[in-house]
């Protein structure tokens, strides 16, 4: 009998107080089933929402009001079953087995019930309080398949509650469910399993086990789903359109040209933009202030760090911000995963792991998180190679750089060129050190999420966390560095402390010595090595301090050598010390020796 579940509209309110218990509420459930959204929901923390499989790669942990206590709520990595067989499944696994919490809500796309009833039926042989939130209800009702969710709640002894993540339809219920739970008023009748406990390992009795649980899932969605005439829609189209091998290679050409087009043409409009506004509020302004400041010490503080600030809003900040708007749109439409199967056989040409383009396209972000979403992979051969390419990969803020020096003074085409050099040489590293690596990477199994139209709070929200590290870290950091060479310049120790630098910076690199001073300083953040070359050049234009072919070297060596200081810490967290450093000498010796032949072609 179809049932119509009654959505409330009401979006969950955080009313804090009460004291801290020790109860938790997990969250677990398949890759992009909507967790992560629902975590934000029910919390006042921001993890990132994306329409693709490994958001979560670590746990994230928040707190909410649930009656009178305020209580513990985890947000776990997507995972397909409790076998660890990857990181993520370890994590999920282990957090489960030892934090044991009170309450696990496993969030179930609708769309796909069987496939995620297989990790249901897991979670109800550990026999803890459990609820089911049936997520994207309303996605299924629009191709005309209902399930009846009560029937279901019975057949699985739990509580069933459908809901929307990301608009917040159905979360009023599902808190008052949890709120119950907690509380001991809601009965639970697990469904009896008739095929004995799981057993750890990689045995045929394993094998028979999860055979019988496939059928037990398909056989539970099959009772409770009621199916309408298939309708054909434009999703469908979509779907096959950018997965074709001809169609969608070329429509990831056009998606790559639009984002690198936007980032060029909005970026450059942006930075003059701020460039005219900064001049006109704050610099005309400021200049007679300055020019009565008494000592050279801070006259030389005031103008230099004005010159970083300056530089920080024109150069960078405007490229970061479109490249992480861009970003998060063609996260939450569900393309990555599609660029990810387009591009399995070239990863596999790096002996490389389909997989590994996810992690690979956060990289074009950050890669700070995109070495932590390596997690994904099957094996830590994998995540090493992979992450040597994420450090070679320009990220937003080496995008800046490109963008800001090649981009605005050369043209869009040398950009351009900057970037196929990269990639050349990210492909020509890839399958070096596939080759020499021992191992070999698996197949390509992945989830293919549907297409959804960006949700513009969720795209918004995204760039704005990414963005602010930008602005309360970088920031500071730029204005400090701008004064400190303000005042190292103004007393003749600058070049001092470039002289060293002189014979690979001067000779090799055929770059103005204080771009040496500048390539140091890009070690903590990238963007700052143009913010103060802009600076201690003393121009708004390059080309007034370098020739053209010294703006290409500068900024490809930029674009290549060593990680950021954020990247090297979570290189070490995830493979210590010794391989860290490693791969950060790597991309020196590469970005040194790639800058010097530029340099004489």
């Amino acid at each position: 009998m179809k049932r119509k579940p009654k959505f409330s509209r009401e979006i969950y309110k955080h009313d804090f107080g009460g004291n801290v218990c020790g109860a938790e509420i997990a969250l677990v459930g398949n890759p992009n089933t909507g967790k992560s959204c629902l975590f934000n929901q029910l919390t006042t923390l921001d993890a990132i929402v994306s329409n693709y499989a490994g958001t979560t790669v670590d746990i994230f942990e928040g707190k909410t009001m649930f009656g009178e206590k305020i209580m513990n709520v985890a947000d776990l990595p997507g995972i397909y079953n409790l076998g660890a067989a990857s990181e993520d499944e370890r994590v999920a696994r282990d957090y489960i087995v030892e934090k044991k919490p009170k309450v696990i809500v496993n969030v179930v796309d609708a769309t796909i019930l069987e496939r995620n009833l297989y990790l249901t039926l897991q979670l109800l042989e550990l026999k803890v309080p459990m609820i089911v939130a049936l997520n994207f209800y309303e996605e299924l009702e629009d191709k005309g398949i209902t399930i009846d969710y009560q029937a279901l709640s019975m057949l699985l002894g739990v509580p069933v509650v459908p809901i929307d993540a990301l608009r917040g339809a159905g979360i009023p219920e599902l808190v008052k469910t949890i709120e119950a739970a907690m509380q001991g008023n809601v009965r639970f009748e697990h469904y009896q399993v008739k095929y004995g406990e799981q057993v750890e390992g990689g045995g045929p009795q394993d094998t028979q086990i999860a055979r019988m649980r496939h059928g037990e899932a398909a056989l539970l969605a099959q009772k409770v789903m009621v199916r309408a005439k298939a309708k054909k829609s434009f999703k469908d189209f979509l779907d096959r359109f950018t997965t074709e091998p001809f169609t969608g290679t070329l429509s990831l050409v056009v998606v790559m040209s639009v984002i690198f087009a936007s980032l060029f043409t909005v970026g450059n409009y942006l930075s003059g933009l701020v460039g005219k506004w900064f001049d006109f509020f704050v610099g005309n302004p400021l200049a007679p202030v300055i020019s009565a400041v008494p000592t050279l010490f801070l006259k030389t503080i005031i103008s230099w760090g004005l010159q970083g600030i300056n530089a920080g809003l024109q150069i960078v900040l405007p490229y970061i911000l479109v490249f992480y708007l861009m970003l998060g749109a063609l996260e939450d439409t569900g393309y990555l995963p599609r660029m990810a199967y387009l591009l399995d056989r070239l990863m596999h040409r790096m002996h490389l792991h389909g997989n590994a383009i996810i992690p690979m396209m956060l990289g074009f972000g950050c890669s700070v998180p995109a070495v932590l979403a390596t997690r994904i992979l099957p094996n830590r051969r994998d995540r090493i190679l992979t992450s040597v390419l994420i450090c070679m990969i320009p990220c937003s803020a080496r995008t800046a750089v490109i963008l800001g020096a090649t981009g605005k003074f050369l043209g869009l085409g040398c950009a351009l060129l900057i970037y196929s050099i990269v990639l050349i040489l990210i492909f020509a590293v890839g399958y070096i050190l596939g080759k020499l690596l021992p191992g070999e990477s698996t197949g390509l199994i992945m989830e293919m999420p549907e297409y959804r139209l960006p949700h513009l709070s969720n795209v918004w929200k995204k760039t704005w966390i990414r963005v602010k590290d930008f602005i309360w870290i970088a920031f500071p950091m730029i204005v400090i560095g701008s004064s400190l060479l303000g005042v190292l310049k103004a007393y003749g120790l600058l070049a001092m402390i470039a002289r060293p630098f002189a014979p690979v910076v001067e000779g090799w690199l055929m770059l103005p010595a204080v771009a040496g001073i500048t390539l140091i300083y890009g070690i903590l953040r990238k963007e700052m090595a143009l913010e103060l070359l802009f600076v201690l050049g003393g121009s708004a234009s390059l080309l007034k301090f370098m020739t053209p072919q010294q703006i290409f070297t500068f900024t490809l060596v930029v674009a290549l050598y060593f990680p950021c200081a954020g990247t090297l810490a979570v290189l070490k967290h995830e493979f210590g010390w010794k391989k860290s450093l490693l791969i950060a000498s790597f991309t020196v010796v590469l970005a040194v020796l790639a800058g010097g032949i530029v340099a004489r072609i």
